[in-house]
């Protein structure tokens, strides 16, 4: 319940928080029930574009909570607002360079899978020599390559949508605490967004890089090389899960209800 003895900018925070924990319970329940909906993976990975749209949604009901400005007369402020200026740029920069090696390993992946043993395409790597022919899955072919790709393009539409309106969103009237707090919001929010977008980069690739070293250190048939790629796809899995882990925790943990004025 909204404390009515705030002044309306903090009521209207307070209820900004409560959006973006909305957006946060709707999304964790809905991917719950996916993740549950299929056992060959396929579940997990519709479940990870879910919870971060959802949020996405959650960050954009707060940033509609803001307080626009009224009357015939309206000013506005010659102030350019970019995107990147509101970006974490380091975070921006390792996200943007785990998503070219989740594009690379997936179009790699996709080239060299083979049907499962129950004949379901792209699921399975195989090789083949000495009248040997060995076969490892889960492998990141097409079968759960594209489910990724697709998510990934809906989720970076979505995202970039929620960083334009974040940006460009008129700035409150007048009063310097107004604008400083507004620009705090706005820094966290395009935060929180970068996250969201960073947990459908992160966990795909941490997955996908996981079981493909898996099949490449397994199969003798594929040769040194192969086998030292699987190596480095373990460092590559395990950062791509601490970034994953890192950006739930910032989805998680938004600012603290304000309570009072400063």
């Amino acid at each position: 319940m909204l404390d009515t003895a705030l002044p309306g900018p903090y009521r209207r925070a307070r209820a900004a928080l409560f959006a973006r924990w909305g957006g946060l319970a709707l999304g964790a329940a809905l991917a719950w029930g996916i993740a549950q909906s299929d056992r060959l993976g396929l579940g997990i990975l519709h479940a990870i574009p879910v919870f971060g749209i959802c949020t996405v949604v959650g960050i954009l009901a707060a940033d509609a909570l803001m307080p626009k400005r009224q009357g015939p007369v309206r000013q506005a402020g010659l102030t350019p607002r970019r995107i990147r200026d509101f970006l974490p740029i380091r975070f921006a920069i390792l996200l943007a360079t785990q998503a070219a090696a989740l594009i690379t390993l997936l179009t790699a992946a996709a080239l060299t899978a083979s049907a499962d043993d129950m004949g379901r395409a792209s699921r399975s790597l195989s090789a083949a020599c000495g009248g040997l022919t060995e076969s490892h899955g889960p492998w990141p072919g097409l079968f759960y390559s594209a489910p990724i790709l697709g998510a990934l393009g809906v989720g970076s539409a979505a995202c970039g949508y929620a960083l334009y309106r974040i940006t460009r969103r008129p700035a409150p009237d007048g009063d310097p605490a107004l604008l400083a707090l507004d620009e705090k919001q706005r820094r966290d929010r395009a935060l929180a967004v970068t996250a969201a977008w960073g947990l459908l980069v992160s966990a795909p690739l941490a997955g996908a890089a996981f079981f493909a070293s898996g099949a490449l250190r397994s199969l003798s048939c594929l040769g040194p090389a192969p086998h030292a790629v699987g190596w480095i796809l373990l460092p590559v899995a395990a950062t791509a899960g601490c970034t994953a882990m890192w950006s739930l925790f910032v989805l998680t943990a938004p600012l603290s209800v304000p309570r009072s004025q400063p």
